[in-house]
């Protein structure tokens, strides 16, 4: 066997790397792996995160997407490197990378844009709009609709996901722990994050 330059070595180990970390890992972490991985692997760079490895990626990455998304990322490789490279969150905090990421807000940051937040009259407006319905569909919505406003719930606990990878039935309302009373109701939530 012809033996490997540091760079074949290097690059064989990231591919290796994101294959194992990125196995039943959360989507947006393992997807900010892979970023990492290739940014090292066509820039020539070790993976291993180092103060300068970091804070080019962050403004490499920065000129492609929202520098505050970046800010995610890195909290995700942080979170699958961390059993490899136990120091990478020093090297993340770095004053390096820190103000690095901080320039690349104030260049290229964009604001943030949020939907107004749901109102008491937005749900008048849509009991009034359903009242009238003998649709079971109708009906449902809007009870997943209230429940999820009034018990500041998330759309993960209300309904059943498309991606098999979040389906967990820990992590939704089953009909039958529902329970009636005078003034109200009640239901058992298994399982939380």
């Amino acid at each position: 066997r012809e033996p490997w330059t540091l760079e074949r070595l290097i690059s064989e180990r990231a591919i290796a790397l994101g294959s194992a970390l990125a196995e039943g890992s959360h989507n947006s972490y393992s997807s900010a792996l892979q970023s990492y991985l290739a940014f090292c692997k066509s820039h020539d760079r070790p993976v291993e995160p180092t103060e300068d490895t970091l804070s080019f990626y962050v403004v490499y990455m920065a000129r492609h997407i929202n520098p505050s998304s970046v800010q995610s990322y890195l909290s995700g490789i942080c979170s699958q490197l961390e059993p490899y490279y136990p120091l990478i969150r020093q090297t993340r905090n770095s004053a390096l990378v820190s103000r690095t990421l901080k320039g690349c807000k104030a260049l290229y940051g964009k604001p943030v844009s949020r939907k107004a937040p749901l109102s008491v009259s937005d749900l008048e407006k849509v009991t009034s709009h359903y009242a009238g319905s003998d649709s079971h569909d109708d009906r449902l919505f809007v009870a997943q609709l209230l429940c999820g406003f009034f018990g500041l719930m998330r759309l993960g606990k209300l309904c059943w996901s498309d991606k098999k990878n979040l389906q967990d039935w820990r992590q939704v309302i089953l009909r039958h722990t529902v329970s009636w009373f005078d003034n109200g109701f009640g239901f058992l939530l298994p399982g939380h994050k």
